[in-house]
């Protein structure tokens, strides 16, 4: 079987999200390991650091999986929309995006705030409380993306359609 590129490239893409969503997972446990709040400052630090790759790899995704569907479809008769497995898929995959744009780098950044607060000093008093919270808003975030991932992945590989390999 011959392979595209663009089979591959998101073979990429796809290990690339899968691994900034564990590295990020990762790095949240060690920050809630973490008893200095410069210490914890510096973490967030390194888990934005890791979090700016996603939106490279969401790209890579995006137009790799367009041409996957262009060169699956290119010589048939069927369209892409009357394949389930594929919308559901795509869906999946929009729904993740939204949640890794819009309430990833906004639990992340008022935790990053809220510890900052703690370190001058400046918190409001229920700011352990609050953090705590966030913590289980982050822990949430994750299992979401985890499992949305995890069902694209079981659609990609038992779906009815098979790659058919164009280069």
């Amino acid at each position: 079987m011959k392979v595209s590129i663009s089979f591959l490239l998101h073979l990429v893409g796809f290990g690339m999200l899968f691994t900034t969503i564990l590295a990020g997972f990762v790095i949240d446990r060690k920050f809630r390991g973490q008893t200095d709040y410069t210490m914890k400052l510096f973490t967030a630090q390194i888990a934005r650091t890791i979090g700016l790759l996603s939106p490279f790899a969401a790209v890579l995704l995006l137009a790799t999986g367009i041409g996957n569907i262009h060169n699956r479809y290119l010589d048939s008769s069927l369209s892409w929309y009357s394949e389930g497995w594929l919308v559901a898929k795509i869906i999946l995959f929009a729904v993740s995006l939204l949640n890794g744009m819009i309430y990833g780098p906004r639990l992340t950044r008022n935790r990053t705030a809220l510890v900052k607060s703690l370190s001058d000093h400046s918190a409001p008093p229920d700011a352990e409380q609050l953090l705590r919270s966030l913590n289980n808003q982050i822990t949430l975030f994750y299992l979401v993306q985890t499992t949305l991932m995890l069902i694209i992945l079981v659609l990609s590989v038992f779906g009815t359609g098979k790659h058919p390999g164009v280069i």
